[in-house]
């Protein structure tokens, strides 16, 4: 937060501003805040983005007990010379209902935004707590244009200025070529007569709009509608809680438009040891760096010369989760390059300056996408217009699926960085082949969970990883045995996979030209593995591990395998633990839905029951024990859970994982395939936990049934496929 003025007598202003010439947040809305008690604003159009640029400044004026009043236009803007022209034709043919109607038109697109629909969360709270009045205005045969805002002291004085600079993001940034240039004049109410004179006519002006409004212009508060509208953005209950999104959106700390984030901050020396084993690889590489490590940020500092050359950067990851997590990072660090968003409910297509962000020009863009719409028809031809893209592929494993891969077949990328805890694609030859030719064979650097880092060129010390930025852990697990209607399944599906195998020997060969035999067969081998995935056991285990283990004040997500199995250990918590919160959350859950669970499990000890929705791109810190009732034989699905479980967060000193292995009761020829994976997998977890005799115990089980752990770690059955 900046310094705090008393009274607006103190702020030296100058008598007009401009954006090509002033930092407008910096020099003149942040000050007069501080030292104001109301501040009315009159504009052309509204959009709540404006909290993004004033964020803490506008929250540290209403937690002070500050007012603000503000009368808009429920037109929408337009942006683009085609549009205005359209626009300017319409004027004085809409009626007043589709006057009024735009305004909600304008909150619907700003809630696609995950950066603007936390805006209107802060929006809907400053409306309830009667910090702020929004009135609209509309005028017959036109449209309301005037800008003018005043701020007032405790004091009495006050300050007025007016120009052409709308409450919007475009109008407040100093960003050569992307913003708009603004311009606006300022009259101070203890100034000269002619200063006087002007700031007092404009505040008088702005009484009469909020009460009714003048001669042509009609003034009134949200209706009805509106207010329903705004009222379901409900993440926020406090203002404090609106700090952290206020914190990432204030820039008044700027001095100049290249003093971002990457600036305030430097790498640490692993990560520039990571960036420039990339760069020394012409730029194309793989970075597998282990959950935690900060795999995002060493990319952002990668791309920085590029940005800074005019290269368009495109980021592609698995899903819309990801998409809001990369979005906020670039915006911390790259807060003027505009930004692009593709899929996740973001509509590219409909963006009016889509254009740009593939022309032949030297200016800095960034494009976040997911994988599925990159990899559309639309997209491909879309992106293909572009010179030299540079691309990030974050969860990169992922990129070579079938479907995603087109995108790296079909886009020449002059540079390539892939980010991934797990870059190998298991039993997947083909498009393991697609990463590594696109990525090379090898990553350009590795750290693994288990490893050690220097902070610091100079340190001689290294750190581990585990302790420094991830939480130690502690392992733990548990066994079930099937029931004898489940033995009898697994022992049916075996014997039509033997029958299979002697009519169709060739489905045994796993390669790039598998054929559809092979790909009938992995289908048997998964539909038998989900038989201990859901053993009806695991059920009457996890209320035991529950009411055993379940501390007041912690934080649990339990992994299950299907929608039925989640609905069913959440309905024995909540019969046998009514005490206890407990929470479902699932990928066909509404988006708000899924939101306000999250929320409510960071708030509140609870127990979140979920699926494989969770295992990549979700960060809640908060977690401090996970409890896995079913996973995937693929060693990817199991490392990042362990990754969701083990990020930092205040007070948690260390974190629990307990697993659910299903076993035999006796060695069983048959069964042991699937018990060697779930064994090797309970290995990997235990090899790197603090209670490290937890290994003696797993040893002496897989002496039971033959498996040897240290050689079964990786082995696994391809699941993958079909998540993809």
């Amino acid at each position: 937060m900046g310094e705090t003025k008393t009274s607006l007598r103190e702020i030296k202003l100058k008598p007009e501003y401009n954006t090509e010439e002033d930092q407008i947040i910096a020099d003149f809305y942040s000050p007069c805040l501080s030292a104001s008690e109301r501040y009315d604003r009159a504009v052309g159009y509204f959009r709540a983005n404006i909290y993004r640029e004033l964020g803490e400044d506008l929250l540290d004026f209403v937690i002070r007990g500050g007012k603000v009043r503000i009368v808009c236009s429920p037109d929408i803007p337009e942006i683009d010379e085609e549009t205005a022209r359209e626009g300017y034709e319409l004027r004085g043919k809409r009626t007043e209902e589709e006057k009024e109607a735009t305004l909600l038109q304008v909150l619907l697109q700003m809630s696609k935004n995950p950066d603007e629909k936390d805006c209107l969360d802060m929006l809907r709270l400053l409306i309830e707590k009667s910090s702020l009045e929004l009135y609209v205005a509309t005028r017959p045969g036109g449209i309301y244009h005037r800008k003018i805002g005043v701020f007032y002291d405790k004091n009495g004085d006050y300050i007025a200025f007016s120009g052409s600079g709308n409450e919007t993001q475009r109008a407040v940034s100093s960003i050569e070529d992307w913003g708009n240039d603004e311009e606006f004049d300022v009259y101070r109410s203890w100034g000269t007569e002619f200063e006087s004179h002007k700031a007092k006519k404009k505040a008088q002006y702005f009484e009469k709009l909020v009460r009714g409004g003048t001669k042509n212009t009609r003034v009134r508060a949200l209706n009805a509608i509106e207010r329903e509208e705004i009222a379901k953005y409900r993440n926020h209950l406090t203002f404090e809680d609106c700090r952290p999104g206020a914190r990432k959106r204030t820039l008044k700390k700027k001095q100049d438009k290249d003093k971002t984030k990457r600036n305030a901050i430097t790498p640490y020396y692993y990560q520039i040891q990571a960036i420039e084993s990339w760069e020394k690889n012409q730029r194309i590489g793989m970075l597998s760096m282990a959950t935690g490590t900060g795999k995002t940020y060493t990319a952002l500092f990668a791309i920085s010369d590029l940005l800074d050359q005019g290269r368009l950067v495109v980021i592609l990851v698995p899903s819309r989760l990801l998409i809001e997590q990369w979005y906020e990072n670039v915006r911390e660090f790259y807060p003027e390059i505009p930004v692009l968003l593709a899929g996740g409910g973001n509509n590219w297509k409909d963006n009016p300056l889509k254009r740009m962000f593939v022309s032949d020009i030297e200016k800095p863009r960034i494009i976040i996408s997911t994988m599925s719409t990159a990899s559309s028809d639309d997209f491909i031809t879309y992106l293909s217009q572009a010179r030299k893209p540079v691309l990030i592929a974050d969860e990169a494993h992922r990129i070579g699926s079938p479907t995603h891969r087109k995108i790296l077949q079909s886009v020449h990328f002059n540079e390539k960085l892939g980010l991934s805890a797990t870059p190998e694609r298991s039993f997947d030859s083909e498009g393991d082949q697609v990463i590594k030719k696109s990525f090379g064979e090898k990553p350009v650097y590795e750290l693994p969970i288990g490893g050690k880092v220097r902070l610091s060129k100079d340190d001689d010390e290294e750190f581990p990883i585990l302790g420094k930025f991830l939480t130690r852990y502690n392992y733990y697990f548990k066994t079930v045995n099937l029931t004898q209607e489940e033995q009898k399944e697994w022992e049916e599906i075996t014997g039509e996979i033997k029958k299979y195998v002697a009519a169709h020997p060739e489905a045994m060969q796993v390669n790039d030209n598998s054929s559809s035999d092979t790909k009938k067969l992995e289908l048997m081998f998964i539909r038998r593995a989900r038989i201990l995935k859901k053993a009806l056991g695991k059920i009457e285990v996890a209320i035991n591990i529950i009411s055993e283990k379940y501390t007041p004040g912690s934080r649990w997500i339990i992994y299950c395998e299907d929608e039925d199995q989640m609905n069913q250990v959440a309905d024995a918590i909540k019969r046998e633990k009514p005490d206890i919160n407990c929470l479902i959350y699932h990928s066909n859950m509404p988006d708000d839905e899924r939101e306000r669970t999250l929320l409510f499990f960071e708030r509140h000890p609870s127990i979140i029951v979920s699926i494989r929705c969770l295992d990549e791109g979700v960060d809640i810190p908060v977690v401090d024990v996970a409890l896995i009732l079913a996973s995937s034989t693929n060693p990817r699905q199991y490392i990042q859970r362990r990754g969701r479980v083990l990020r930092k967060a205040k007070g948690k000193r260390r974190a629990t994982i307990i697993d659910v292995l299903v076993l035999p009761e006796e060695k069983d020829t048959d069964l042991l395939p699937v018990v060697r994976s779930e064994l090797s997998r309970a290995w990997n977890f235990a090899k790197n936990a603090e209670n490290g005799e937890i290994t003696h115990e797993l040893w002496q089980i897989g002496t039971k049934y033959g498996a040897d752990l240290v050689v079964d770690e990786q082995l696994g059955l391809d699941e993958e496929s079909m998540e993809e």
